[in-house]
């Protein structure tokens, strides 16, 4: 019996502490957070913020495609991708939203975000593939 309870108390401890990027979660590491969210819930966050900084990292043919009303571009592949983000006049204190085709870019972009000063992202998970499953609006 004392063995059953074990398992147990292991089994809720890992289904509960294991959560999928598709659901929305938090992620605070000393004073900088991120912010996995599905489509849905980036959509209705974006539309909630008052000027948000909306930054599309993908390539410029992706961007030029269909993008996310209001996005930035600013190709993650380019070589000054971080000087691009300075001369962007981003504020630092503010939260970004970021997002690119699959969610693998704007991943690794975060880090950049987070050397650069920035302490609040957001991030589209699974991209923008996921922003057009579910019909969200777009801009050519």
């Amino acid at each position: 019996m004392k063995q059953f309870k074990w398992i147990f108390l292991v089994f809720l401890m890992t289904t509960f502490s294991n959560q999928s990027i598709a659901q929305s979660h938090t992620q605070a590491l000393s004073g900088f957070q991120i912010e996995n969210l599905n489509a849905q819930d980036f959509y209705q966050l974006l539309k909630q913020t008052t000027s948000p900084q909306l930054i599309d990292v993908r390539t410029s043919a992706e961007f030029y495609q269909g993008h996310i009303p209001k996005a930035i571009f600013i190709n993650y592949y380019d070589r000054n991708f971080m000087s691009d983000i300075k001369e962007a006049g981003l504020d630092t204190n503010k939260a970004v939203f970021i997002y690119c085709r699959s969610g693998h870019r704007s991943g690794n972009a975060i880090k950049i975000f987070k050397e650069l000063g920035f302490n609040h992202i957001i991030n589209l998970a699974y991209g923008i593939n996921e922003w057009y499953r579910q019909g969200l609006p777009i801009e050519k």
